[in-house]
């Protein structure tokens, strides 16, 4: 399975055509074969088991956007979370998450599709021959629970680049997909410490919430984003599967003059709004470079 599906997947990457607009991204219909695509189908893991919380209710309510990350449900493979399923459908998945997990020829593959992207934010990093043991990734399967949303937000500061795998076993739900946004003053900007009212974006494009549909976006301070609330009515609850590929935590670089700036800063729910956590930020990097 693992050769004809890299394969697979590096022809429909290196025949996908990338859009900058309104931030650099990648959709692809019929990602995967369809023999593969039935199983990831068939062998859905949340018909025998929940997942876990992706936080907590409690620290849910604590953040800033108040979004309901409890409600979105996680199957963990980048932490080899154990799950109920026959040993066929266990063997598929291991085998799956192999592909993705178990070297670096995925990142290395976007990174061929989007070069000058990885050249401009690493530099010439990217020529040492161990650049992608440098970072961190995650690979998981998610549900998403009747009410859930994800509000504008541009992702934290050391994500790199998302995938979004929609297993949609039927089509007609598409308006359920990333909403791909951009900001209705010109000049805004997130650095990734905060998720934001609609009121402040406007819905540019859509990735659609269809059978076998994928999406590649980098992370800029202008990719924003968003998923909007699910109903009861959506069949698997908005199944799906996401690669996430990040920096390490607080950063991969020694920043000479503000060391903190990849820092994740969040205020707690209501006690700052974005000009006070501007400020914030502004102060804390001001102090690093006295």
């Amino acid at each position: 399975m693992r050769e004809q599906l890299r394969e697979h997947i590096e022809s429909r990457i290196s025949a996908a055509e990338p859009d900058s607009s309104p931030f650099p991204h990648m959709i692809i219909e019929n990602f995967f074969p369809e023999e593969i695509y039935q199983k990831l189908i068939d062998f859905n893991p949340f018909h025998q088991n929940a997942g876990v919380e992706w936080m907590g209710k409690k620290a849910s309510a604590d953040v800033a956007s108040a979004t309901p990350y409890y409600a979105r449900k996680q199957i963990n493979f980048h932490a080899g979370q154990k799950f109920n399923a026959p040993e066929e459908q266990q063997a598929f998945w291991n085998d799956l998450k192999g592909i993705f997990l178990d070297d670096d020829w995925f990142p290395a593959l976007v990174a061929k599709k989007f070069p000058e992207i990885f050249r401009y934010r690493f530099g010439d990093l990217m020529d040492e021959p161990d650049v992608f043991s440098l970072f961190r990734r995650e690979l998981f399967l998610q549900r998403h629970e009747p009410g859930y949303y994800i509000g504008p937000h541009t992702d934290v500061p050391t994500r790199v680049f998302t995938c979004i795998f929609s297993l949609a076993r039927e089509e007609g739900w598409e308006q359920y997909g990333t909403e791909l946004l951009a900001p209705k003053d010109r000049l805004d900007r997130c650095w990734g410490n905060d998720h934001y009212s609609y009121d402040r974006f406007q819905v540019k494009k859509i990735a659609p919430y269809k059978p076998n549909n994928f999406l590649l976006f980098h992370k800029t301070r202008q990719s924003f984003h968003s998923v909007t609330s699910i109903t009861d009515q959506v069949p698997d609850q908005r199944y799906g599967m996401q690669f996430q590929f990040y920096e390490p935590t607080n950063g991969l670089f020694n920043d000479l003059s503000a060391p903190q700036i990849m820092h994740i800063i969040r205020p707690s729910r209501g006690a700052l709004g974005p000009s006070a956590l501007a400020k914030k930020v502004a102060k804390k990097l001001l102090h690093a470079v006295r």
